[in-house]
């Protein structure tokens, strides 16, 4: 555990010596989290409610949703990507230490890091801009820090699994920003799937896209009652376990034909 603990001071410490890039990643987020704000209060307009949703309950959704994706940086696909251009990937895999346990480590950094630079200041700003954006309840708040933790791990395994890609095309380009955006989309990050047509909001319900942005805001906001929240969490956590074994599976399949090129 120290080595983890290691790892990701050391990729703080990286991430320190970045400090315009996250500052210039904060002020741009900002922009985007006010345009989205002002948007949904223009789309609400004199409607009191839509789909069970006032537009404070939007605003705050807004809000709570450019707060999560501040931290949910997924360093693990270039890393991969990175490490098995360079050739890196055949040095790191003999290290006494699990290679995607490194990676996780890293990123947890990154969740730290971002907490400071962007999530705290982005959130002053929301503060000022839109008011607080508070929780339907206490309980609610404590539901949604484990829906937040799921989501997370829904959202780290997956992004593990596709970069695993990297083991056999090499230079995926740009397709982690298709991937990026895709997910944005059908998880609710931006526009929640309640304003989708039905039939397009139940096939993605059996996605585990939704459970990574959707649940854990509907769950902020208080669009599920806290016994419907403890559901919730219990199809999260089957999501997760189901694709770490899908990851673990397809890890043993990636491990097993490295391919080095360079180094």
């Amino acid at each position: 555990m120290k080595a983890y603990i290691y790892v990701a001071k050391m990729r703080i410490q990286t991430m320190m010596a970045y400090r315009v890039d996250a500052w210039t990643f904060m002020i741009m987020q900002c922009l985007l989290m006010a345009a989205v704000g002002f948007f949904w209060r223009a789309v609400y307009g004199g409607a009191e409610t839509a789909h069970g949703v006032s537009g404070d309950m939007m605003i705050t959704y807004t809000v709570v949703s450019m707060l999560m994706s501040s931290l949910y940086y997924m360093g693990v696909e270039d890393r991969i990507a990175d490490a098995v251009k360079s050739g890196s990937i055949a040095t790191d895999m003999i290290k006494p230490i699990n290679l995607f346990s490194l990676y996780f480590a890293e990123d947890i950094g990154n969740i730290i890091f971002n907490l400071f630079f962007n999530t705290i200041p982005m959130f002053i700003v929301a503060v000022i801009i839109f008011g607080l954006p508070v929780p339907a309840s206490a309980e609610h708040f404590w539901l949604f820090l484990a829906s937040f933790i799921l989501g997370y791990g829904i959202n780290w395994t997956f992004s593990a699994t596709f970069a695993l890609m990297a083991f056999t095309a090499i230079d995926l380009g740009p397709v982690f920003s298709i991937k990026y955006h895709f997910v944005n989309m059908l998880s609710g990050a931006m526009i929640p799937l309640w304003f989708f047509p039905e039939w397009l909001r139940t096939a993605l319900y059996c996605l585990p896209f939704v459970y990574m942005f959707q649940e854990p805001l509907s769950i902020y906001i208080g669009k599920y009652s806290p016994a419907e929240c403890l559901g919730k969490l219990g199809i999260q956590a089957a999501w997760l376990v189901g694709l770490l074994v899908i990851f673990m599976f397809a890890q043993k399949r990636a491990t097993r034909r490295v391919l080095v090129q360079g180094g």
